[in-house]
């Protein structure tokens, strides 16, 4: 009788076991999907990581940290494009400053702008654009860049599911 008893156990829990692979999997493949965004990591040379937003179309990228109060150390959001280019970025309806850097395709550094100021409420804003063409631009907290010494040329460890190119 005890027999029985500890199988009938064994069954509920591997079946409850299963239930929850077969959950997660299912919300980790909808989630992927479309359910939410992509995620991607980077790394600087310096070892510092940053969990990083997607702004990979047209609305995300044009949105990026607008609105947003503060940037938190180990943050940032990846700006992929189709195409490099010289692709312009502006601080307007930003809250907190800004480190601006461009990547090649290789995720080099081509250029950073440091320390970006929000544009003020009226008047102009500035767009600041790269000494060379780009494929991604990553922005992080202000003074960031410069407090890891990340320079032109250096390479940014990117790891992105799905992968990125």
């Amino acid at each position: 009788m005890k027999s029985i008893s500890n199988r009938k156990t064994l069954m509920v829990n591997m079946l409850s076991v299963t239930w929850v692979i077969v959950t997660a999997t299912c919300c980790a493949t909808v989630t992927c999907a479309g359910g939410s965004a992509p995620w991607a990591i980077a790394v600087f040379p310096s070892g510092d990581e940053f969990t990083l937003e997607l702004a990979a179309d047209d609305a995300s990228r044009e949105r990026g940290y607008m609105f947003r109060e503060k940037v938190e150390p180990g943050e940032g959001m990846l700006f992929v494009f189709d195409e490099p280019g010289s692709h312009g970025f502006w601080m307007k309806n930003c809250r907190t400053a800004l480190d601006i850097i461009w990547l090649d395709g290789d995720f080099r550094v081509v250029d950073i702008a440091h320390d970006r100021k929000p544009c003020p409420p009226q008047g102009d804003c500035l767009t600041v654009f790269p000494m060379r063409a780009a494929h991604y631009v990553l922005e992080v907290a202000g003074g960031t860049a410069r407090r890891a010494g990340l320079e032109r040329g250096h390479r940014v460890t990117v790891i992105a599911e799905p992968a990125l190119r």
